[in-house]
């Protein structure tokens, strides 16, 4: 059932993974920061302290969000296609929101004055939780089902609870995102932001900055535990699917050539714990998430900064390998029509684009990582600070 093709649409989901954990392992600590920074910070040196902690790196950070989007696009352009346009309100949405951040980071320190950098601190706070709350709504989207269909041709995409395919294509209000269970997932996503932000400058700060970061990691960290297990325990009362190889067909590359038929989907209770229970080894990623969030909280206890972050570092991949484990092979489900869900064999660019691909992102993203740690290294050091007083000093070259 497992062909060339098939495994290199394995190994691209297995890419796709991995470029996900590296935007969150980079973007929730910036996001984190940005939210946090309007509120931990007592005085004008204390926010710029945080600022600037998260300041020189936040737009590198970033590309891993374009990286993911591009590879989105260049591996399942049909989920690229679905997701982008069906959500294209939530999309915009989180795309205005970026724009607060760079111009936040640009001006607040131009002019020296309360009432124009308290502005600015609530663009930064809101530029960095809009979009990872609904980022966190979409992916619980995802468990819920889409409500999206093809026409005969699997040209169009149709959206909305309808099936009739007579009426004009829509994409599905951003309210229509905000159900019970994904707004969960939004809120999920947001305390892993703060845990990570919170942890990552705990390693950057000393004195009053330092012991407030330890407090927040401390909460958010048991927040974080008790909201993973929860989204566990709910995901049993959810209608989850399952997706099996058309009869009719030999190897899974091949719903590739037969998108609306070359696979049975079937809904039951509970059903997106079922990959846990026929791959018993999968239960590693939920395992990883719970231990990184309780070495946060025990490393935070010892005031051991470095060894915490490396935690929540842990944590977060345990989350995106939990939620790409409990989705595979889904990677965007249909909940009017679940025979037309697609899944990494259906929906996947061709063999020759997919080993293009993968040929590039063996050869950059080695070289990126590379590059982005010596950049770490160099802007940093090992254990360098940064403090009120500095920045007091540094005024006109800190932002």
């Amino acid at each position: 059932m497992m062909d060339l093709y098939s495994i290199v649409q394995l190994l691209s989901w297995l890419a796709v993974g991995l470029v996900m954990f590296l935007a969150a392992a980079t973007i929730c600590f910036d996001f984190g920061a940005g939210i946090l920074a309007r509120f931990v910070g007592k005085n004008d040196n204390e926010k710029r302290v945080i600022i600037n902690i998260v300041a020189p790196t936040w737009d590198g950070n970033q590309v891993w969000l374009i990286t993911a989007g591009a590879g989105l696009f260049a591996i399942w352009p049909r989920v690229y296609a679905g997701s982008f346009s069906g959500m294209y309100l939530g999309v915009l949405v989180v795309l205005w929101a970026l724009f607060l951040r760079p111009v936040a980071f640009e001006y607040r320190h131009k002019i020296e004055n309360i009432k124009w950098a308290n502005f600015w601190d609530w663009m930064l706070c809101l530029g960095s939780l809009i979009p990872i709350l609904i980022i966190g709504v979409a992916i619980g989207n995802l468990f819920l089902g889409l409500p999206f269909q093809f026409d005969p041709q699997t040209l169009r995409f149709y959206y909305g609870a309808s099936k009739d395919l007579l009426q004009e294509p829509a994409f599905i209000s951003l309210f229509g995102l905000l159900k019970p269970f994904a707004l969960f997932i939004g809120i999920f996503a947001v305390v892993m932001s703060i845990m990570h932000g919170a942890s990552y400058c705990a390693m950057r700060t000393s004195g009053a900055l330092y012991d407030r970061f330890v407090k927040i990691q401390k909460i958010s960290a048991w927040l974080f535990l008790i909201l993973f297990a929860l989204g566990g325990v709910w995901l049993i009362f959810i209608p989850g699917f399952h997706w099996q190889l058309n009869h009719d067909l030999s190897t899974y590359s091949q719903a590739i050539e037969h998108p609306l038929t070359g696979g049975i989907v079937t809904i039951n209770q509970g059903g997106w714990w079922v990959n846990y229970g026929n791959h018993l080894w999968m239960l590693i990623a939920p395992v990883l998430g719970f231990v990184g969030a309780i070495m946060v909280f025990s490393f935070a206890e010892k005031s051991k900064a470095g060894l915490a972050f490396t935690g929540s570092v842990i944590a977060c991949f345990g989350v995106v390998f939990t939620l790409g484990f409990s989705l595979f092979p889904f990677i965007m489900p249909s909940s009017i029509e679940p025979s037309q869900s697609m899944v990494l064999w259906n929906a996947s660019s061709s063999l020759v684009s997919l080993i293009g691909i993968l040929i590039v992102a063996v050869i950059t993203l080695p070289i990126i990582f590379i590059y982005t740690t010596f950049v770490y290294k160099k802007m940093w050091g090992r254990g360098v600070k940064l403090t009120p007083q500095e920045v007091q000093q540094r005024s006109h070259e800190l932002y």
